[in-house]
């Protein structure tokens, strides 16, 4: 080995070095030159490059060619004097190629515990973390994530080295103390189960949100402690009943801060029934009577969007008319007041992204009007609503469009009907089919669409007929859109039965029953239509059982008994539905299919 000086070497896959010499690494030259150049910068040269003599005295380097970039970038920069010296072992060309090939292939890389625990070890020898990110060109936020993992405790690192845990379960580690990490890491050897790991070491609850909403300084100002997750969002805190009363106290002040701007009541969600979100009441604007111009207009406006002759009508003029004719409503309502204030209350809600929500002009269920006594004939009571909302229609208008969507792929032919009914019919906006793929989910279907028209065209002109057809039925699923502008369910709308009729009952029937949310729909209906739907399936028997039951319960029941039986609202009910409450014999659909 001996010293010579740097700018008399020359790469091994520079073009003039001689034969046999070469450069055996192709990929990844330049990777981490940066972080290369700190360390020699810092610690020197550590390993000799291997090199073999050549013309006009200079020498190629066989072994250390990314030692040569990161050494020429440091000359480049000034950092290295003219003259500097590089220390090399010299051999002859015979042997270059294998000597290069041997350094790249016999080198073993350290495993990433023993790599961590040296980079802690020069923490605890004194360097600071910029130092340590300043000698191996690391941003100081790697570094921290660095020496968080190799400061878990012996028993973890030996645990990592032979595989009993992995690099993302030690990271799970670094939030507790050594004596937790120890005690955690013994239940995991024994069971074996590393996804448990968080639970044994006392971080089941995500705390996030209150931490978030709290603020750490406001936390640790009263006495705690929090140990930042360096590798997600899920920090630790010493003591997680401190901080609920702490984000508790907090709510009380919002709760408080919002009763002066003249609310009846202010309520914690965390302190109300849990069906309060889906069974208390809320005020509703009021609506003024529209003025004799803006009904005439509003008349207009709806004869326009029913009317069946649409020839010559674009877009344009379709939606426009449908927004004047919303505006004129918008215009009508009254909105909610002082008054509506003083007779309802407002729920303050803590979300998972540490921010608070509100729910208000809520009415609670002893604040709804009690019947007075009378000594005047019992009235018989008004039965309760329970017609569905415009919200809830429009959900089960889409969970019956994505259900068509799903079926058409089994009736290419009704698919291929469809789709030149929506071109030819005079129909504008009544009609479900929309050739512009305005129907659910289009829009974000034609943005996947590529090439120009004539490229699209020649494609499409090498596909078989069959072929077409599947094109043609995912085309009219983009197409298809069950929603009305006038919240009506499709059940009620002949054209949106003639077209579910059209596709294969089955088909159509498995669909509605993968698309149809149960769960959700039973929990935004109310208790006395829950009870006449397991009238309808159960029987009256079933549903006397059930009658003072919670509203809860009866949501659970529906969804446990309800829905296994493929029951659909009758709502979307397609033409060949043959589930409970259908109007038709199950025989006589298959008779007729």
């Amino acid at each position: 080995m001996r010293q010579i000086q740097l700018s008399t070497l020359r790469h091994g896959h520079h073009e003039d070095a001689p034969a046999g010499v070469v450069n055996v690494r192709v990929t990844g030259r330049d990777v981490g030159l940066e972080a290369l150049a700190a360390s020699i910068l810092s610690l020197g040269v550590l390993q000799p490059l291997v090199v073999v003599p050549g013309d006009a005295g200079f020498h190629y380097v066989v072994d250390g060619n990314r030692r040569l970039a990161a050494l020429e970038s440091l000359l480049s920069e000034g950092k290295l004097p003219a003259d500097a010296e590089v220390p090399v072992i010299v051999r002859d060309a015979g042997t270059a190629r294998e000597a290069g090939l041997a350094a790249n292939v016999l080198q073993a890389p350290m495993h990433e515990a023993d790599q961590m625990q040296a980079f802690a070890e020069l923490r605890r020898n004194g360097l600071t973390e910029k130092a340590i990110a300043a000698k191996f060109a690391q941003p100081v936020a790697t570094v921290r994530r660095l020496l968080a993992l190799g400061g878990v405790s012996p028993a973890v690192l030996d645990a990592w080295r032979i595989g009993k845990v992995r690099t993302d379960d030690v990271k799970s580690f670094t939030l507790a103390s050594h004596v937790d990490q120890d005690r955690a890491l013994a239940k995991v050897l024994a069971d074996g189960n590393t996804w448990r790991i968080r639970e044994y070491l006392g971080l089941v609850d995500d705390v996030a949100h209150l931490l978030a909403y709290v603020g750490a300084k406001a936390y640790k100002s009263a006495g705690g402690h929090v140990v930042e997750d360096l590798f997600g969002s899920r920090d630790a805190v010493s003591d997680p009943a401190l901080l609920r009363r702490l984000a508790d106290e907090r709510l009380e002040a919002e709760c408080e801060r919002r009763r002066r701007d003249g609310w009846e009541w202010v309520a914690k969600a965390s302190d109300l029934p849990p069906a309060w979100l889906y069974t208390w009441p809320r005020l509703a604007p009021r609506s003024r009577p529209l003025t004799d111009a803006e009904q005439a207009r509003h008349d207009e406006l709806v004869a326009f969007l029913d009317s069946e002759e649409g020839d010559g009508v674009t877009d344009e003029q379709f939606h426009a008319a449908n927004d004047e004719a919303a505006a004129i409503k918008a215009a009508a309502r009254m909105p909610l007041d002082l008054e509506d204030r003083a007779r309802s209350g407002l729920v303050v809600t803590l979300g998972r992204d540490g921010k608070i929500s509100v729910e208000d002009y809520v009415v609670r269920p002893e604040d709804t009007p009690a019947k007075v006594a009378s000594d005047a004939p019992a009235v018989e009571p008004e039965p309760e609503d329970k017609g569905l909302s415009a919200a809830l229609i429009d959900r089960l208008a889409e969970q019956a469009t994505v259900a068509v969507q799903a079926a058409l792929p089994s009736s290419p032919r009704a698919a291929l009907a469809i789709l030149l009914a929506g071109t030819l019919s005079e129909s504008r906006g009544a009609g479900p089919v929309h050739i512009t793929l305005g129907g659910l989910g289009g829009a974000q279907a034609q943005l996947h669409q590529e090439g120009r028209y004539d490229q699209v065209l020649a494609g499409l002109l090498t596909k078989s007929v069959d072929e077409l057809l599947d094109v043609v039925a995912a085309v009219a699923g983009r197409a298809v859109s069950l929603r009305h502008y006038d919240h009506s369910a499709p059940a009620d709308r002949p054209a949106a039965m003639a077209l579910m009729g059209a596709i294969d009952p089955a088909a159509m029937t498995e669909a509605l029953g993968k698309a149809f949310d149960g769960e959700a729909f039973f929990k935004a209906i109310p208790k006395a239509a829950i009870l006449d739907i397991v009238r309808e399936v159960l029987g009256e028997d079933a549903a006397r059982r059930v009658r003072n039951n919670s509203k809860g319960d009866l949501v659970r029941l529906a969804v446990v008994s309800v829905l296994p039986t493929g029951w659909l609202p009758a709502e979307i009910r397609h033409p060949a539905y043959a589930g409970p409450g259908a109007s038709v014999a199950p025989a006589e659909v298959q008779a007729a299919a």
